[in-house]
C-alpha cells in the first residue's frame, strides 16, 4: 500500500491520507468497530496489548474476549458514540489482560462518518495510564534529587528530566491532538472528493496542502511517542539494499533534490529491519530539509571489516558549530519549526541495536551521518 493510499475496512476507506504501514506504525493501541460492534482493524499494538492476533480479533466483539463487566462498559460507550455522533473519552477504566493483570485505561473513542454524514464506524486509541504515571513518578523523583556538585552529573539530570517530560507529554499527544488531525484530513479528502482538482484547481491544492500538513504533525507527534517508547529490537540479518528501498519508499523527495545510492549488493547486518529503517528514514529528512534550494541525498552502504557503515549524506549548508556538541540531545535544533527529536530518536534506535550513531566527514559540502553495525557473515 503506498503513502496516500487510505486503510480499508470492509470495502470502505478509513482515515485517509494514513497507509496501513503508518497506523500498524503507531505505538497506542488503536482499533476500529463497525455498527454492529464488531472489530473491523486492529493495529500492531492493539494486538499486543489485547494478547491477540488480527485473525482472532477480526469479526469479533469485547464479549468474545474480555471480562464481561468490562465488555458490557465497553459496549455502553461504544453505543453512546454511534447514538449522538459525538466523541467519548473515559478518563479512567479497568481493563483485565489475558494474564489476569488489571490495568488502567484511558479511552478516546471518535466516530468516522460516512458521505452522508452517518455514523459508520467507530474508531478507539488507548493510552496506558501505568506508563504515564510512571514517567510522571519519575520526574518528580528527578525534580527532588540533590542538585549534582559536578557539572556533567548535572548536564546528565537536565537531560533525564527532559526525558521524564517527552515521556509524559507524550503520553497525552497521541488522543489528544491526533484525533482533531484525523478529522481534519477527513474533512478535507471528503471535500477534495467532492470538488474534484478541474474546477478550482488551487481549491485542490489548498486541501492537498491540509493533508500534507496533517501527515507531517503526525509524523512529529510519532516521532516523539516513539522516543518515549523504544520497544525491544527483534534481530534478524536484514540486506542493506532492502533497508534503502524501504526508506526511499517512504520518503517524499521534492523537486530539485537528486538521489544517489551505493550499497555492497549483498551487504547485510543484523537489526530490526523497522527500527533501522526508521533511523535512516530521519537522517533521509533531516538531510531533505537542509536542502530547500535543491541538491542531492545520499544513501552509501560499505563494509569496513568487520562493521557496516550506513551513512547519508546531503548538500545542504553543513552542521552549525553552536549546536554540533548537542545534536542528540532531545528538544535542541536549529530548525525554526522543529522539535530536535529526529537525530535523538534515530540514535536511540541504532543504540537499541548495539550499532553506533555519529557524525561523519563528507565527500564535499554539506553533513554526513553514519551508522556503524556488525555485518553477517
Amino acid at each position: 500500500m503506498g503513502e496516500d493510499e487510505t486503510v480499508q475496512v470492509e470495502g470502505m476507506g478509513i482515515a485517509p491520507g494514513f497507509s496501513a504501514r503508518v497506523v500498524d506504525h503507531l505505538p497506542n493501541p488503536m482499533f476500529v468497530k463497525n455498527r454492529n460492534f464488531r472489530f473491523v482493524y486492529v493495529n500492531r499494538a492493539f494486538e499486543e496489548f489485547a494478547g491477540l492476533g488480527r485473525a482472532e480479533l477480526l469479526g469479533t466483539t469485547d464479549h468474545d474476549h474480555f471480562a464481561r463487566a468490562e465488555a458490557d462498559f465497553f459496549r455502553e460507550v461504544d453505543r453512546s458514540v454511534f447514538t449522538s455522533g459525538q466523541p467519548a473519552t473515559v478518563p479512567e477504566e479497568p481493563f483485565t489482560d489475558r494474564l489476569g493483570r488489571t490495568r488502567k485505561l484511558r479511552t478516546v473513542k471518535v466516530p468516522l462518518v460516512d458521505e452522508g454524514g452517518s455514523v459508520e464506524f467507530l474508531l478507539g486509541v488507548i493510552t496506558d495510564l501505568g506508563e504515564v504515571r510512571r514517567a510522571e513518578e519519575e520526574l518528580r523523583r528527578v525534580a527532588s534529587s540533590e542538585p549534582p556538585m559536578d557539572r556533567e552529573v548535572h548536564q546528565a539530570m537536565l537531560r533525564k528530566e527532559r526525558l521524564a517530560v517527552l515521556g509524559q507529554l507524550a503520553g497525552g499527544l497521541a488522543h489528544q491532538i491526533r484525533n482533531p488531525l484525523a478529522a481534519i484530513s477527513t474533512a478535507a479528502s471528503i471535500l477534495l472528493r467532492r470538488l474534484g482538482t478541474g474546477d478550482d484547481p488551487d481549491v485542490a491544492q489548498a486541501l492537498t496542502a491540509i493533508r500534507e500538513e496533517v501527515r507531517e504533525a503526525n509524523r512529529i507527534i510519532t516521532d516523539l511517542l516513539d522516543y518515549a517508547r523504544v520497544r525491544p529490537p527483534t534481530k534478524l540479518p536484514v540486506r542493506v539494499g532492502s533497508l534503502f528501498d524501504g526508506v526511499l519508499e517512504q520518503l517524499h523527495v521534492p523537486e530539485g533534490i537528486a538521489v544517489m545510492r551505493e550499497e555492497e549488493p549483498e551487504l547485510e547486518v543484523l537489526a530490526d529491519e523497522r527500527q533501522l529503517r526508521d533511523a535512516l528514514g530521519n537522517l533521509a529528512r533531516n538531510a531533505l530539509e537542509a536542502m530547500p534550494q535543491g541538491g542531492k541525498l545520499s544513501l552509501l552502504g560499505a563494509r569496513q571489516g568487520r562493521e557496516a557503515v550506513l551513512a547519508v549524506e546531503d548538500t545542504g549548508p553543513g552542521l552549525q558549530r553552536d549546536v554540533v556538541g548537542r545534536l542528540f540531545e532531545p528538544l535542541v535544533t536549529s530548525k525554526p519549526l522543529g522539535l530536535g527529536l529526529g537525530l535523538t530518536l534515530a540514535r536511540a534506535l541504532v543504540e537499541n541495536q548495539g550499532g553506533v550513531l555519529r557524525p561523519g566527514t563528507g565527500r564535499g559540502i554539506g553533513a554526513r551521518f553514519e551508522i556503524r553495525l556488525p555485518v553477517c557473515d
